[in-house]
């Protein structure tokens, strides 16, 4: 009996076509394929380093941590130092985006040994010779570091960086020696708060920005002054202020800002006469989001998305109901802002907990030293033989997982003709209230597209039927509305 050949399968296909195939795979499916045969390798290779990510820090963790968390997590940090050191220039030439968080090893710490201290030094010293060979990175993300003069220099000189994020508690920068360049073509830049700005990009130009975001902003007017230079900013998000003095911004800056997000003193203050067409209101009082709106209304074009925050009177009354003069304090609070914006297409409202006061989480100090690790208790750290005992989730990557099954995430999915396609749901949701959603009782723009009525707490189980009342009763009074989201901010949504 003679064995048949199987046909080669590498040509049957252009290279386009297996190229489609693989983009489609998880990261874990990609690299298995990547061992299959050097055609797939090389097909595989860039999908595998487009976007690194390697998270070294020990804070994330630090609640309840025993020891043999500390040593699993220190053989963690082992592996992420090796991986580090293993990749090629011809690997790094792959990588468009990088996610990288060290943590505060003086504030947490694994051991007492000082090998968790000297691992870290160890991965900070190689990201930084490392980092320059990255010729085609446009995303960096930097969590949980100090930083520095020489490695802001570093990040500010690649040649194609277009989104930066510095998320990082430690308001200092060090001088180093490292010499900030003049100019940089960044298109968007976060950073967790305003001193960050000053003090690293005070002398920077910054000609293309397109999207500014501080989380924190502690001096409002030399803030401003920075903000006012980026002539190019399309979008402008605070998410707090210190002090009430909003400065005074110059009517011909900013003259192509066209989205908002903050407190509404900055929104009031920026939004007439400008382009915007998109806002997202901090958290405040009714009358001030009136006042906010107002504002918006003097928009030099239609406001189209608007996201209001949760407001008092909605946790004082229930939105279906009137109060004891017979007004419905969210009707007439959205007949307002209607009247004020009646170009929405999208509204996002978010709702009030339904049981204030109450919350669950750790409370007290955190104190990781309590059962110190000794010299004995440390484990191996041998470069050799750190990949050789690896559990199944990790035998690639610490930070790689497959993404989660859509079809196991909590939700349901119904088909319903009258509605003209797929409806995705979520059965945890504020049941009363969606059995009282009515055109009556929530007035809409009459072009509205998107509705989202948002809630971070998880309530009681929902029936369907409240949920589809609801949504045949926004959808025929609406016909332009195209997507209702109802209640947790996933899977939740309901779409045409």
């Amino acid at each position: 009996m003679h064995m048949h050949q199987p046909p080669g399968y590498l040509h049957l296909l252009p290279i386009e076509i297996w190229t489609l195939c693989w983009s489609l795979c998880s990261l874990r499916q990609q690299r298995r394929l990547s061992l299959v045969c050097k055609l797939f390798r090389s097909i595989a290779l860039p999908f595998l380093f487009k976007h690194l990510s390697f998270d070294a820090g020990v804070d994330v963790v630090v609640f309840c941590m025993e020891k043999e968390d500390r040593i699993r997590r220190l053989r963690s940090i082992h592996r992420t130092a090796l991986r580090l050191e293993k990749l090629t220039e011809s690997q790094l030439a792959f990588v468009q985006s990088w996610t990288v968080a060290l943590g505060y090893q003086e504030r947490y710490r694994i051991d007492n040994t000082g090998v968790s201290e000297t691992l870290h030094t160890r991965i900070f010293e190689t990201f930084g010779k490392i980092l320059p060979l990255c010729h085609n990175l446009s995303t960096v993300h930097l969590k949980r570091l100090k930083i520095d003069t020489m490695l802001l220099s570093t990040v500010l000189s690649l040649p194609k960086l277009q989104h930066l994020t510095i998320d990082t508690r430690e308001l200092i920068i060090l001088d180093t020696g490292g010499v900030l360049p003049k100019k940089t073509m960044l298109r968007s830049l976060d950073l967790s708060h305003d001193y960050l700005l000053r003090e690293g990009f005070a002398e920077i130009d910054l000609p293309i920005l397109a999207h500014l975001t501080l989380h924190a902003v502690t001096e409002q007017e030399s803030f401003f002054q920075h903000v006012e230079r980026c002539s190019r900013l399309e979008t402008l998000t605070v998410n707090s202020i210190q002090g009430s003095d909003f400065p005074v911004i110059k009517a011909n800056s900013l003259p192509i800002l066209r989205a908002l997000a903050g407190p509404p003193s900055m929104i009031t203050s920026l939004a007439p006469n400008r382009l915007i067409t998109s806002a997202s209101i901090g958290s405040t009082s009714t009358a001030s989001l009136i006042q906010t709106c107002t504002a918006l209304s003097r928009s030099s074009v239609p406001v189209r998305t608007l996201h209001l925050p949760e407001v008092h009177f909605i946790s004082q009354f229930l939105p279906w109901q009137s109060n004891s003069d017979g007004v419905n304090p969210l009707h007439d609070f959205l007949t307002q802002i209607t009247t004020l914006l009646p170009d929405l297409t999208e509204l996002v409202l978010e709702l009030p907990d339904p049981h204030p006061g109450f919350c669950c989480g750790y409370f007290g100090g955190l104190n990781i030293d309590s059962e110190p690790l000794g010299v004995d208790e440390l484990p191996l750290l041998c470069d050799d033989t750190a990949f050789d005992e690896l559990l199944e989730h990790e035998e690639i990557s610490d930070d790689e997982g497959d993404a989660s099954d859509p079809d196991t995430d909590g939700s349901i999915i119904l088909f319903d003709k009258s509605l003209g396609g797929e409806i995705k749901i979520d059965f945890w949701q504020h049941d009363v209230f969606l059995y009282q959603i009515s055109p009556s009782s929530i007035p809409l723009p009459r072009n509205i597209e998107i509705l989202h009525l948002e809630a971070s707490w998880v309530g009681i189980p929902l029936a369907l039927a409240a949920q589809e009342r609801a949504l045949e009763s926004l959808a025929t009074a609406y016909p332009t509305l195209r997507e209702v989201q109802l209640g947790l901010r996933r899977n939740s949504t309901w779409r045409r």
